[in-house]
């Protein structure tokens, strides 16, 4: 057989693309003006939260700021990692540790769709 009869086969990018839906979708700048608007005030409303923290109050802390509408989570055991959609589009996201410490980011959606990407992904 002819190798060029062979199909290619390269696993690099075949990982690569299988990976595509983590990527979050760009922001305008209008969007990312929006979501700025609720970063430091999710901040302090995530940091105000009760050690270890649940989903349940992170999913309260945002709506403590106005954004009620998609909050997702994901309690691994260690702490509550988070999403949250904003109306005019894109997320917050991040990760509430148990003992209180923030880790809080804007950016877009991602590719699957939502703010936060499924567990064990």
């Amino acid at each position: 057989m002819a190798t060029e009869d062979c199909v290619v086969v390269d696993p690099e990018a075949a990982m690569a693309a299988n990976e595509l839906y983590r990527q979050r979708r760009a922001l305008t700048p209008d969007m990312r003006e929006h979501l700025n608007s609720y970063l430091e005030p999710a901040r302090k409303a995530l940091e105000s939260l009760s050690e270890p923290t649940t989903a349940t109050a992170v999913v309260e802390a945002f709506g403590s700021v106005g954004l009620t509408d998609a909050v997702q989570t994901d309690d691994n055991g260690n702490g509550v990692r988070f999403g949250a959609a904003s109306p005019q589009g894109g997320c917050l996201f991040g990760y509430v540790a148990f003992d209180g410490k923030v880790d809080i980011s804007n950016g877009g959606s991602i590719m699957d769709g939502g703010c936060l990407e499924m567990p064990g992904h």
